[in-house]
């Protein structure tokens, strides 16, 4: 039934003629869609690209069938089905190529999100420990310092208690303004 693994091979050269490799002739699109009648599988390449052009060369003959105004010699249905099951297996390897690499990319996203959570997570940690070091450091100093403040303010209570003091006794001796008076 047929001559090659993909079917029947008929090639169309650039005069837009086809040829019957097996057959060894030249064969119309009426004769083609009589071997497909027949159950031949046939496989229509460009000679010059070696293109697969099956699918375009069965539409031509539903196309033909159709202007024939619905005289057909061959069943319509059998042709549609061969033409969908060409243009089904490209369609198929297309949407699963489709899916692998948006697979792919969903998949490298994640990753490289994950790889951006654990280096800011790493950045917060080393971050994290240079301001409790800095912390450490501002503590360790006002350690020294606090207890000089202390000093500081009790002595600025003390100075407070003594300029009171000392306007009440210039008070008493009548040495004070009434404006510099503490009550």
């Amino acid at each position: 039934m047929s001559d090659t693994p993909g079917g029947r091979l008929i090639k169309r050269y650039a005069n837009r003629k086809l040829y019957d490799t097996a057959a060894s002739r030249y064969v119309t699109l009426e004769e083609l869609a009589l071997m497909l009648q027949e159950g031949e599988d046939l496989r229509i390449i460009d000679n010059q690209t070696k293109a697969d052009i099956t699918a375009v060369t069965l539409a031509q003959i539903l196309v033909e069938e159709e202007k024939r105004g619905g005289r057909r010699s061959r069943p319509l249905p059998a042709l549609r089905t061969l033409i969908q099951r060409r243009i089904a297996e490209p369609v198929h390897q297309i949407r699963s190529s489709v899916e692998e690499s948006v697979n792919r990319l969903i998949k490298s996203g994640e990753e490289r999100a994950d790889t951006t959570r654990e280096q800011i997570r790493g950045w917060v940690e080393q971050n994290t420990q240079a301001l409790e070091e800095i912390q450490r450091r501002v503590d360790d100093r006002l350690k020294h310092v606090v207890p000089g403040l202390e000093a500081f303010t009790r002595l600025q209570r003390q100075i407070t208690e003594l300029s009171e003091r000392l306007a009440r006794v210039e008070a008493h001796l009548g040495l004070a303004d009434d404006d510099d008076a503490v009550p």
